[in-house]
């Protein structure tokens, strides 16, 4: 259970058919053709979340080795348009390695103790309590050439907004995140909470660079705070899944200018998001879901872009989380 719960906090992979996606007020400067600019409906968007495990500490290995997973992680989002010849828009790419530690819980105590002193949990006790740590190195970008903004008129560059049809973005961040989690035997339920801290890194020389026009405009420093809750209905052979995520950018924002019109200078600097899953045991890689979101548009190059959002569609996992049950 205490491994599992690292596959059941991950955020899922979905595909979403015409999902609705406008802009909170007029935009500033108008999507171009090839941008959304056809209709506040896309024809799908897509996310491909996969993390493949380097090491994962077996059951039966030394405390301190199954309480750890290593993996290599692959995060891609797309979107498809319904402008003419239905182009799918700049993507966005995470790349990099997730470090998972359990540091407590009480079936066998903190990482730092001889488990031999806890008792073992009888079968009926309904409750397990546990903290987990995560630790992630990305490099997020959209593959594109050099350019950044949009320019509708060349003799006014000041007046001028990200380019979502071929703007490069590029950043590297590390992240820390710390989980509390409780699963009730009796109630078949799982709830974790997590706090996290994003610090993103890099500059436009480096070798994996930071863009210099995400300067005090993108954000370097977020707070993000999740809440994960799965039930298992045996009777019924569904599980239940809600997770709500709210992230805060902290730090210089002055040279922010959102796509928005008479925003009165808001930095926007809060995004939440709440999704809701339906999944039946028999259908092994399958779920189904309805989701929204508000804030910056999460597909990075349009960060400038504040949007709200409703969506439904599938969930697709591998490694889908199945709720176990204590012997």
């Amino acid at each position: 259970m205490l491994q599992r719960s690292w596959v059941a906090n991950q955020s899922p992979s979905y595909l979403s058919i015409l999902p609705f996606s406008p802009s909170i007020d007029e935009r500033r400067i108008p999507l171009r053709q090839g941008e959304g600019t056809n209709s506040d409906f896309n024809l799908i968007e897509a996310n491909l979340n996969l993390s493949f495990p380097l090491f994962f500490g077996k059951n039966d290995s030394w405390d301190v080795n199954k309480r750890q997973m290593i993996t290599f992680d692959y995060n891609g989002t797309f979107r498809m348009t319904l402008d003419d010849s239905k182009p799918i828009i700049p993507s966005s790419h995470k790349v990099g390695i997730s470090w998972y530690f359990s540091l407590y819980n009480n079936y066998t105590g903190w990482i730092w103790k001889n488990n031999d002193s806890f008792e073992k949990i009888n079968s009926k006790d309904t409750n397990i309590h546990f903290l987990n740590h995560l630790v992630r190195l990305h490099h997020y970008s959209n593959g594109q050439a050099p350019g950044f903004f949009f320019i509708p008129d060349e003799n006014i560059p000041q007046v001028r907004r990200n380019s979502y049809l071929d703007g490069d973005f590029s950043t590297n961040y590390i992240y820390n995140e710390i989980t509390y989690g409780r699963y009730n035997k009796e109630a078949s339920s799982l709830h974790q909470f997590s706090l996290g801290y994003r610090r993103d890194l890099g500059t436009e020389e480096s070798v994996l660079a930071f863009s210099e026009q995400q300067e005090k405009s993108y954000g370097k420093d977020r707070l993000l705070f999740k809440y994960d809750y799965r039930k298992a209905m045996p009777k019924s052979r569904l599980a239940l899944h809600l997770r709500t995520e709210l992230v805060y950018i902290l730090g210089n924002l002055d040279s922010f200018l959102s796509n928005i019109n008479d925003d009165g200078g808001s930095k926007y600097r809060m995004g939440i998001k709440g999704l809701f899953e339906l999944s039946p045991d028999n259908h092994r890689t399958v779920g189904y879901f309805v989701s929204i979101f508000y804030g910056r548009d999460y597909l990075n190059i349009r960060y400038d872009d504040i949007i709200y959002s409703t969506q439904f569609g599938i969930t697709l996992s591998l490694d889908k989380f199945f709720m176990p049950t204590l012997n």
